[in-house]
């Protein structure tokens, strides 16, 4: 009830939090029934209240055409009554905002919305999107256009690669997958800080392959060199930033103060994960080659030893069948 009289305020007043954004929230969201929009409100309240302890969270209300499947993430340096004022504010602007900026999904009964300086965001649909961990629909922010001199941008490009690839295993490792972090970067002076942070319901597994997938994009989405930039997804999110803490927790992982050779020792890289399993499956076959090849080995030997003994039998009796004719001491008798 408390989130149904904060969306009333809402619609009589302008949003003074912060703006919308990489939206394509055309006249608000169409909701065509009051079924699945008493659905999704009531999925909201209760993920608005889990999100304002754990930061984020995912669920479904009602059942047939009128489920509603949502997920919903404040940044993690957030306090419980600013992240739920902020969802509260972000589903009021997806449902009625005229905003008509484009870039995520909006259609009849689905919104995925980012909102206030990429502190929250929601995303509910009539589609189940919660099974299959897409990241979609993404959004890229070029938050700071500004790019690092030509002579350095390779340098650049490889420590900002380095720091987010170290936030990525401290995010994985920590139950509320998030992590800040930051480097200095000594050709120009500066510190690079980065954020990055999954759905606290997702797989670990799952939150690494979210994350290495945004990284190995990053690249083919921004400039060389680009200083800052945001990259946003239903599941995980990153950003990096020069010179700029764009958030307030201190404590932060600092890659300069990470020994190199430990660097990737948490990698969830799924090459690497592929590379040990087919290291693995030639080793057991080789195993079990050499083994049957062994048996055979073996079994070949003691038949040719058992063939060897019947021989020396066979000799023996030969031989003293050519005894007995040409000794009368020795005799040989026909038992039959």
């Amino acid at each position: 009830m408390l989130l149904l009289c904060l969306l009333v305020i809402f619609l009589s007043s302008a949003s003074s939090a912060g703006q919308a954004i990489c939206s394509n929230n055309n006249g608000g969201m169409y909701m065509p029934n009051n079924i699945y929009k008493s659905n999704l409100i009531s999925l909201s309240e209760l993920l608005f209240a889990s999100a304002t302890e754990e930061h984020s969270a995912s669920g479904t209300a009602g059942t047939g055409s009128d489920k509603v499947y949502g997920a919903v993430l404040c940044r993690g340096d957030s306090d419980g009554s600013s992240c739920h004022k902020r969802l509260a504010m972000a589903l009021n602007e997806a449902i009625n905002s005229k905003d008509s900026g484009s870039y995520s999904l909006q259609s009849s009964k689905n919104v995925t919305y980012y909102y206030d300086q990429y502190q929250t965001q929601i995303s509910f649909s009539d589609k189940d999107f919660l099974s299959s961990f897409s990241n979609e629909p993404r959004c890229t922010i070029d938050t700071n256009l500004n790019s690092v001199t030509a002579t350095v941008t390779e340098r650049f490009e490889d420590l900002v690669t380095k720091l987010i690839h170290a936030l990525t295993d401290a995010v994985v490792s920590r139950a509320d997958k998030y992590a800040v972090s930051k480097v200095w970067f000594e050709e120009t002076g500066q510190t690079v800080y980065a954020l990055a942070q999954c759905i606290q319901d997702m797989p670990y597994e799952r939150c690494a392959v979210c994350l290495d997938n945004i990284i190995s994009d990053r690249q083919s989405k921004i400039s060389a060199g680009q200083m800052g930039a945001a990259f946003l997804g239903v599941w995980c999110t990153l950003r990096y930033e020069t010179d700029t803490q764009f958030f307030t927790d201190t404590k932060m992982i600092s890659l300069n103060e990470l020994p190199t050779s430990k660097m990737h020792f948490f990698r969830w890289n799924n090459a690497v994960l592929v590379g040990v399993g087919g290291f693995l499956l030639v080793l057991f076959i080789s195993c079990l080659v050499f083994h049957i090849w062994i048996n055979t080995q073996r079994r070949r030997e003691q038949a040719v030893f058992k063939l060897r003994r019947l021989y020396l039998s066979i000799q023996i009796a030969i031989d003293l069948w050519r005894m007995g004719g040409a000794n009368p001491e020795f005799s040989l008798y026909d038992f039959s």
